[in-house]
C-alpha cells in the first residue's frame, strides 16, 4: 500500500463533518492540495520522502474544489496561493517536488467564501478529529520541517504537541515575532514526531500584509525568507 493509499484509507474513517464543511477524498487527478488531490507536485505517491510538508488550513470552497476537479487539476499560474506560495519556494531554492501540499482540516467549504477562519472550527469534535488525523500524516511523512501557513493553522497546532499550547492565545503574527518564535525546532507532536515548525502568512495574504512580518533585522519577504532558510539549512 502507498503512502497515499493509507491517506486515502485513514481519510475514509473521518466522518460526521461539520454542517458547512463537505468531504472529499482526492477525486482531482492532477496538482492539487490534499485531500482534494494527493497533495504531492509530481503527483507520485509517496510522501515519505519527502522533506516538507506545506500546511494549509482548509482545502477551499465546493464551487472552487468542482471547477480543479473538471479541469484535472489546480491552476498553479491562476491561483493564488499555488502562484504565490511557487514563487516563495522558488526564492528559498526549496523544490516542491520535495513537498507534501496538505491541509489542517480536512473537507470543503460549502460557502462562497474562502478566507478567514474555517467553519470547522465551530465543531471541536471534529477538529479534534482532524488533529488526530494531522498526526497520523505526520507520522507517515516524518518532514524535517512543517510549514504553517496562516495564524488559523497555527492556533490548529495548539492541541498537537505540549510545545505549543500558548499558540491558542495568538491573534496576530507580530504575537508570535515579538516573542522571536518563528522558527520552532525540535517540536515533540503527541505521537513522539520531532519537527522544525516555520510559521509563515498564508501565501494568500502575501501582497497585502507580508510587510508586517518581522526576523532578526528583517522584515517582510526577506523576513520570511530568512526563517525558512534558517529552519531548514544546516547551522
Amino acid at each position: 500500500m502507498t503512502d497515499i493509499e493509507k491517506l486515502k484509507e485513514q481519510l475514509n474513517k473521518l466522518s460526521s463533518y461539520p454542517e458547512r464543511m463537505k468531504k472529499i477524498n482526492l477525486e482531482i487527478k492532477g496538482r492539487a492540495f490534499f485531500p482534494g488531490g494527493k497533495g504531492t507536485f509530481a503527483n507520485d505517491e509517496i510522501i515519505s520522502n519527502k522533506e516538507i510538508m506545506i500546511l494549509g488550513q482548509d482545502f477551499d470552497t465546493q464551487k472552487k474544489y468542482e471547477v480543479a476537479k473538471a479541469n484535472g487539476g489546480e491552476d498553479v499560474t491562476k491561483n493564488k496561493t499555488w502562484k504565490n506560495l511557487l514563487s516563495f519556494l522558488e526564492q528559498t531554492k526549496i523544490q516542491p517536488e520535495n513537498c507534501f501540499f496538505t491541509n489542517a482540516i480536512m473537507g470543503v467549504r460549502l460557502t462562497d467564501i474562502a478566507t478567514g477562519e474555517s467553519p470547522a472550527f465551530k465543531d471541536k469534535e471534529f477538529i479534534g478529529k482532524c488533529q488526530d488525523f494531522f498526526l497520523f500524516q505526520l507520522q507517515l511523512q516524518k518532514p524535517k520541517a512543517v510549514f504553517a501557513l496562516g495564524l488559523q493553522v497555527a492556533k490548529f497546532l495548539s492541541d498537537t504537541s505540549n510545545d505549543l499550547s500558548y499558540l491558542k492565545k495568538i491573534d496576530k503574527f507580530a504575537s508570535i515575532d515579538i516573542q522571536n518564535k518563528q522558527i520552532l525546532e525540535k517540536v515533540k507532536f503527541k505521537n513522539g514526531i520531532e519537527s522544525t515548525l516555520v510559521f509563515l502568512m498564508h501565501p494568500s495574504a502575501r501582497t497585502y500584509n507580508l510587510n508586517n512580518r518581522q526576523y532578526m533585522e528583517m522584515n517582510g519577504a526577506e523576513a520570511q525568507i530568512k526563517m525558512v532558510k534558517d529552519a531548514i539549512l544546516p547551522q
